[in-house]
This record gives C-alpha cells, sequence and structure tokens, in this order.
C-alpha cells in the first residue's frame, strides 16, 4: 500500500470517534425527534459538531499553562463529552415517539441516481488527491498546517499565535497526535470529511427549504462546479467555511421562514411546539455560525446577512402595521416572531464563536487580522463575478418561454410585449457582462448602467409571473439571497482577485439555478407532482438529458486529478516518489532553502537562526527552529546571533516597502554582498528563483564588521579623515598602467567615525598633474545593478567597510603619458553635490585627497 494511502488511512479510526462517537450524539440532541430519520441532516451536525466540540476542548488545553495538549487528555475529554451527549440522546429517544421513513421517502428518479453516483465519483476522485499530496498550498503551509505541526510538537498553543481561528489547525493536530508523529497525510484526513460536510450543507439547504429533488441539484452542482475541485486538496479555509455557513444558512431560514404570518390562525395555534421547532432550528444555526467564526472571521458576513433581513423584516412589518394593518400580515408573509430567531441566533454563537477573538484581545494580538490592502487593490469586480445569477436568470428566461412539457402551463411571459421586454433586458445584461468575462477587467459606468437597466426590465417582465406561479419558492430564493448579499457585496468590491474567496456563498447563490433545473426537468421522470415513474415514453430525451449532465459534469469530476505543476499523470507514474518532491512541486524556490537549512542542521547539529521577513511559510518545515518571519529589522544588530537572512521576492520587498531602503541598514548591506561575494560579514550563500519566488540566503558573520581589514596601503600623509565621520585607513589597486577599455580593480577601506548626516557619494578622479580630471568613477559604496548600495546614512560609528570599484578607462582621449596621472578621491552630498571637506592629521585639506600612485596611459592594449 502507498505510503501516503497508510497515512490517510491510519487517521480514520480518529476521525470516525469525534463523527460518531463524539458528533453523532450532539447532533441527535440538537435536532428534533422528527428529523433523526433525515440521514443527510443528522450526517451534516456529527461531521459539524464532532469537531467542534473536539477542537473547544483542545484549546482549552493548549491554553493550559503547562503543555497539556496530549492525546491522552484530549481523548479523556472527548469520552466525557460523548457520554454525556449520548445518556442526553438516548433520554431523547425514550420521549420521542418512533416514526416511519423519513422526511422524503420513495425512490431517486434517473437523473438524481445519477448526480449521486457522480457526486460520490468525484469525492473519490477527491480523497485520493488528498490523500496523495502533502501540504503545498501558500496558506496552508503559512497558517493552518504550520499550526498543526506546532502544537502537535510542543503540545500547547503558543501565546505567540494569532491569526486566524482554531477549528482546522486542532483537527490536524488531533489526527497528528493520535498517529504519533508529524504526518502530512493523516492530518489532511479530515479535509474530504470536511468537503463533504459543504456537500450535505448544500442538500439540507435545497431540501429543507423546497424538495429532495432540489437539493440534490443543489448539491451536484456545487460538487462538481470545476473550481470546487481543483481547491478540494489544499486543506484551507474555504471548503470547511462553505460548509458551515451554508449549514448556518439552511438552519437559519428554515427557522426564518417557517414562522406564521401574522393575522394567521397559526400563530396562536401551532403555538408552542412551532415555536419550540423553530427556536432549535434557530440555536442550531447560531451554533454552526459559532462554529464558523471558530474557522475564518468572513464568516462574520453571515452576521451582517442576518443583519439585513433583520431590517427588511422590520420595515416589511413597519410597512403592514402603518398602511395595512396587522391582521392582514398573512397576505405580507410578515412575523413579529423573526426577530426571536434573530436573538436566539445570535446567542447561540457566542460562546464559541468569540472565544478565539477574546483571546487574541488579552494576549495583545489584533482581534481580527485583515488582508492589506493591496489585496484589495487585486479585486477584479468583473463581469465574471455574475456568473452564477446570470446562469440562473438565463434559465428562467428559457423556461418561462420555452417550456414543452405537457400539459401547457398558461404562458409565464405573459405575450408578445412582456417577451419582448424579457429578452430586451437579458441582452442588456448580456452586454454589460461579457465584455469583462472574456477580456478580464473591471466593469466600467456604462456597463454598470446596462446592468441596472437590464435587471429592472427582466423584474418588471417576470416578477408577476413568476410571483403568481412559484409564490413560495420565490419568497425563499429572495430570503437566501438576501443572506448571501453582505458577503456577495464585500467580496466583489474587495476581495474578488480569487474565486475560491466565493465559496461560502456559493451554494445560495446556486439555489435559483437547482430550483429552476430541477423544476424544468422534473417532468421526464415524473407523470404528477411527487409519483416517481421509471424511463416511460419518448427514450430519447431522458437519454440526450442524462449524456448531457455527464458532460457537463466531466470536468468537475476529474479536475481534482489535475495540479498546474505536475500536470494529469502523477498518480499513476512516479514523476513525485515522495513528499519533498511534492513539496517542491510549485515551491522549488523554497525548497531550495529548506534544503539548504537542513544541511546545516545536520553539520552543526543544532537548527540554524534564521530571520527572513515575509516567508511565512517557512516555519512549516521546521517548526521549532528559531525562524523569524514577522517584523522587518532595519539594524544589523537586531540580526546578532542570526545564522542566516533570507530576502524573498515578493514576500520580504512587501514587508519592507513602506521603510526608505537608504534608511534601512539591514538592506542596504546586503549590497556589500551582492556586490562582492566573498564579502565577510553577509556571504552570498545561495539562491533559488522558480519564476513565482525569488529567495537569495545570506549567510551572516556580523562580528566581522567590527574587525579592521589587513589589506591595503595605509595613507602615507597620516590620518586621512573625510568631515570627520569616515577614516580612509587605506587602499588597493591592481597596476598602475590604464589604456581604453581596461578595468582596474580597486579597494578603498574605511573605518565609521561618527554617524553621517547625508547620503554622500564616492568621487574618483583621473587628474592630470595640471588638475584637470580626465575620467571619473562616482557612486555610492557597493553599489548593485539593482540601484541598492550600503549608503552612509546607515554606517554605524565603529564598523569597518570595504569598498570594492571597477575602474575601466572610458575617455579613448585620454592623452597617453608615464606616471603623469594621479586618482583622488573624495566625498559629495547626494542631494545638493557639496563635497566634504577633508583633514589630514587634523588639518584641513581640501575637498579630495590625492593617492600616492602615478597612473600611466600607453596607448591600446599593452
Amino acid at each position: 500500500m502507498p505510503y501516503w494511502i497508510e497515512g490517510m488511512l491510519s487517521a480514520t479510526p480518529a476521525l470516525a470517534w469525534i463523527f460518531l462517537g463524539l458528533g453523532l450524539p450532539w447532533a441527535l440532541v440538537a435536532l428534533p425527534g422528527a428529523d433523526w430519520r433525515d440521514r443527510p441532516v443528522v450526517a451534516l451536525l456529527a461531521l459539524a459538531f464532532g469537531p467542534a466540540l473536539l477542537t473547544a476542548w483542545m484549546f482549552v488545553l493548549g491554553s493550559l499553562p503547562a503543555p497539556s495538549l496530549r492525546l491522552e487528555w484530549i481523548l479523556a475529554g472527548t469520552a466525557a463529552l460523548a457520554a454525556v451527549g449520548w445518556a442526553l440522546a438516548w433520554r431523547k429517544k425514550a420521549l420521542t415517539p418512533s416514526e416511519r421513513g423519513g422526511k422524503h421517502s420513495g425512490s431517486l428518479p434517473l437523473d438524481e441516481k445519477l448526480l449521486v453516483v457522480l457526486v460520490a465519483a468525484a469525492l473519490v476522485v477527491r480523497w485520493l488527491s488528498a490523500a496523495y499530496w502533502p501540504f503545498t498550498a501558500y496558506d496552508a503551509l503559512w497558517v493552518y498546517g504550520y499550526e498543526g505541526r506546532l502544537y502537535a510538537l510542543t503540545h500547547t498553543i503558543p501565546a505567540s499565535i494569532g491569526y486566524y481561528p482554531q477549528f482546522l489547525p486542532l483537527q490536524y493536530t488531533y489526527l497528528q497526535l493520535a498517529v504519533g508523529g508529524i504526518n502530512d497525510h493523516a492530518a489532511r484526513a479530515v479535509i474530504p470529511f470536511l468537503h463533504l460536510g459543504s456537500i450535505l450543507a448544500a442538500y439540507t439547504l435545497g431540501s429543507r427549504l423546497f424538495t429532495r429533488r432540489v437539493g440534490i441539484y443543489a448539491a451536484a452542482i456545487w460538487t462538481l462546479y470545476p473550481h470546487v475541485g481543483e481547491w478540494s486538496r489544499f486543506g484551507d479555509l474555504e471548503i470547511p467555511t462553505t460548509f458551515l455557513f451554508t449549514a448556518a444558512a439552511a438552519f437559519f431560514l428554515m427557522a426564518w421562514t417557517r414562522l406564521p404570518a401574522a393575522g394567521s390562525e397559526d400563530s396562536a395555534l401551532s403555538s408552542q411546539h412551532s415555536a419550540l421547532l423553530t427556536r432549535r432550528y434557530a440555536i442550531i444555526a447560531g451554533l454552526l455560525l459559532g462554529i464558523g467564526m471558530w474557522t475564518k472571521p468572513t464568516m462574520g458576513a453571515f452576521i451582517w446577512g442576518v443583519a439585513l433581513l433583520a431590517a427588511v423584516e422590520a420595515a416589511r412589518w413597519w410597512y403592514v402595521r402603518r398602511f395595512v394593518g396587522t391582521r392582514y400580515g398573512i397576505r405580507y408573509g410578515v412575523s413579529p416572531l423573526r426577530m426571536q430567531v434573530v436573538l436566539w441566533t445570535a446567542v447561540a454563537c457566542i460562546p464559541l464563536g468569540a472565544a478565539w477573538y477574546i483571546r487574541n484581545l488579552l494576549l495583545g494580538h489584533p482581534v481580527i487580522t485583515m488582508p492589506s490592502g493591496f489585496w484589495l487593490t487585486l479585486a477584479a469586480r468583473s463581469g465574471a463575478e455574475f456568473g452564477w445569477p446570470l446562469l440562473a436568470v438565463i434559465l428562467l428566461v428559457g423556461y418561462a418561454g420555452f417550456h414543452p412539457l405537457p400539459p401547457p402551463p398558461a404562458p409565464l411571459t405573459g405575450g408578445k410585449p412582456r417577451a419582448f421586454v424579457m429578452m430586451f433586458g437579458l441582452a442588456l445584461l448580456l452586454a454589460a457582462l461579457l465584455p469583462s468575462i472574456f477580456t478580464p477587467r473591471r466593469m466600467e459606468a456604462l456597463e454598470w448602467l446596462l446592468l441596472a437597466a437590464g435587471a429592472a426590465l427582466l423584474a418588471g417582465a417576470l416578477r408577476k409571473p413568476v410571483l403568481s406561479r412559484w409564490p413560495d419558492e420565490a419568497a425563499q430564493i429572495g430570503w437566501a439571497l438576501l443572506l448571501a448579499l453582505p458577503y456577495f457585496v464585500t467580496w466583489f468590491y474587495s476581495y474578488s482577485y480569487h474565486y475560491r474567496l466565493s465559496f461560502p456563498i456559493v451554494p445560495l447563490m446556486i439555489l435559483p439555478t437547482a430550483v429552476i433545473a430541477a423544476g424544468w426537468t422534473r417532468g421526464l421522470w415524473q407523470a404528477g407532482k411527487g409519483v416517481p415513474e421509471p424511463l416511460s415514453y419518448k427514450p430519447a430525451p431522458h437519454l440526450v438529458y442524462l449524456a448531457l449532465v455527464c458532460v457537463l459534469a466531466a470536468p468537475g469530476v476529474v479536475n481534482a486529478l489535475y495540479d498546474p505543476n505536475a500536470g494529469w499523470d502523477w498518480l499513476w507514474t512516479d514523476k513525485l516518489p515522495d513528499d519533498t518532491s511534492r513539496y517542491a512541486s510549485g515551491n522549488d524556490a523554497l525548497m531550495a532553502v529548506v534544503n539548504g537549512l537542513e544541511i546545516f542542521e545536520r553539520e552543526q547539529g543544532r537548527p540554524p537562526v534564521v530571520v527572513a521577513p515575509g516567508i511565512v511559510r517557512l516555519p512549516f518545515f521546521m517548526p521549532l527552529a528559531d525562524i523569524r518571519t514577522q517584523g522587518a529589522p532595519t539594524r544589523l544588530s537586531e540580526l546578532d546571533g542570526v545564522d542566516y537572512f533570507i530576502y524573498g521576492m515578493p514576500e520580504t520587498r512587501g514587508v519592507y516597502q513602506d521603510i526608505p531602503p537608504y534608511q534601512n541598514q539591514v538592506i542596504s548591506a546586503l549590497a556589500r554582498a551582492d556586490y562582492d561575494p566573498t564579502d565577510t560579514i553577509m556571504r552570498l550563500a545561495w539562491w533559488r528563483d522558480d519564476g513565482f519566488f525569488n529567495y537569495t540566503v545570506y549567510e551572516l558573520h556580523l562580528e566581522n564588521r567590527f574587525i579592521r581589514s589587513q589589506n591595503g596601503v595605509p595613507p602615507p600623509d597620516g590620518d586621512v579623515v573625510f568631515d570627520g565621520f569616515a577614516r580612509l585607513l587605506g587602499h588597493n589597486i591592481g597596476g598602475d598602467y590604464f589604456w581604453p577599455g581596461r578595468k582596474l580593480v580597486m579597494n578603498l577601506f574605511w573605518e565609521v567615525l561618527t554617524p553621517a548626516d547625508a547620503d554622500y557619494m564616492v568621487y574618483i578622479h583621473l587628474r592630470d598633474k595640471n588638475g584637470q580630471v580626465w575620467d571619473s568613477w562616482d557612486g555610492p559604496v557597493t553599489r548593485t545593478n539593482d540601484g541598492n548600495y550600503y549608503s552612509t546614512l546607515v554606517w554605524e560609528p565603529g564598523e569597518f567597510i570595504t569598498d570594492k570599484r571597477e575602474l575601466l578607462l572610458r575617455n579613448a582621449e585620454t592623452p597617453p603619458g608615464e606616471d603623469t596621472y594621479q586618482i583622488v578621491i573624495g566625498l559629495y552630498d547626494l542631494a545638493d553635490n557639496r563635497r566634504v571637506p577633508v583633514t589630514i592629521n587634523g588639518k584641513p585639506a581640501g575637498d579630495g585627497y590625492t593617492l600616492a600612485e602615478t597612473i600611466s596611459i600607453v596607448p591600446g592594449e599593452g
């Protein structure tokens, strides 16, 4: 058995305990007894509650002063929680009358069976993909996978950890503790189950708000959406957040839409049972919201969605009371009890949802860490972000205009005038969205106007017929889309630089498409509503439809087998035989750094001390090493005791982007190593560029900067000092003959006496005996090709600086002469070209110093 499958399977018993032993009883306790036979709903809550209880208990253990995050303590706590849950579930079963059948009964039509098979096939492929790959995605290496390793090794949650909450990292920790060591494949065993949770959540959303058929369609569309397949193996937060956002939305809407309207008889008589059921669904929604907040702060957009629904309901209630009268509230479907749903949801989410943020506040971390402004500038804001609403509109228009199933309904479009308006509105919508879909860019003002006009025309043409034929469905979809709206607006405007960040609301946006598609195709399999039948008349349309489903689903089934770097064949070839090669697939530059650091550890018998600003993925591979990725050191003294400094592109440049480069001693000092690889202070050790990332590793010997070089010829005149801040200790030059095109290497040796007050350049002039300058070589100290140099602004008193220069005679008009030229050096202020005074043995000596050697110019190459 391949090692990666063995690693994945080795963690499965630990997962079974969490889902079945711990999550299942609490799912049964939370659900009304009537829902126990709705197995997908029970499984959904088991997949959510089990990990939530596990990680909450682990959070308590990890926050204790002593390292207590150990497997035996974890299992003891979960066993106690499971015992309580099973006792309550058993008691509840005894008090609940047994029911036969579930909410949905009857066999599935053939298309629904096909969709279930396709979903199952996609899950198998994604399980293999999740099992094969270790953590390779940026965020998983940076946060979740790294924290999972760190906690497993230290048995605690260090106080230094902030950022995102712990729902996912602590599960990675638990599974690695369960198998007895660091193992990416064991940690990742939970990934397919969280993905399954998102599928069950989409099913529950559709089935409990509409029908089982809609639920199957919603789950299938979500599962087979190719982007979901592509992202299903990476192990970051988007799939779990979708799972919890969609599940919370399903239960919240179940509570929100089941309340009796004001003025109806039900508001008084169904009474206690209906109210208790509604309260229970609202509390479950709140618990799921809390788990979502325990997963990722963006789940907070759900709160804004709830607030929006509450505001809309309050406005509707005010309208009914002000203009209609509460006894007619049933006509408008308003209910004052909905505010209680909001309250119960809010209260239930607080305990787990707030825990991590309160902890961050107490420890001095940012309560919530938002992406930097740089990412917001990348938001796409194009027509592609409206893809799901556009698909729903196209299907609705198609259904409205061309619904072919007998018996023929009354024309939905209301005749030719309305049909024309509908088609014109759709044309405007397409004109607004398609240009920025085919040529990705932000939508322009005219396109926004076209979008608004098209939406208004379509709403006018379709509102009455849709509301008259599907009043309940339209209301359910309306509430669901309102719940998603705040997240959509935030994502579209700020975070639409990547499709995965839209995932949490995709099942809600899919819902209209699922309702229309399920309703449109239902007649292929049923002679009457709710009466399943086998294939009957005209088999050709059925087969064509099933073939079309397979074709559309195929990319979503197989695309988890594709990797942008490894291609399609990694699973059945040996091109990536181990985790080292798999880490390097797409992370080649990073792994070159890791390999070098591991060599250091083997040779030195200790892990290296590393400063790598912004290179946040590096600690994943050496969790216990002192690898400092936070902060931006600007003085070399901050690097004392450090073995390596690593400069990464684009990460380190981003960390330092707001710090003036020539006031940054650390970055300026890199020029010494880049210009002269033999520099003994910051030695260029190795580097790697993989096309996406570039890392340069510098070996540090900073103590050498305070050791005087023994090279160079001292000035024969005595003590040569420039402006009181720099002493010329000596120089050397690789020859005393020049001819046009010849290059001489010269070194100047400086001692820093006091801090400089300006950014000074060094001038080097070739002068004849009359003082005429025939060539010059001006520039800063150790200037590199990218413009960096060791600015005098960052020179530190007491350090010794070797300034290497290459002098190329460029002036072909320089007259030949034997010992007729001399080299003069000096310093001048870059800002105003002011030359600094020179003293020799404390006496003024002008603004330059003439070296003792004489230089000869010979014609041509000598």
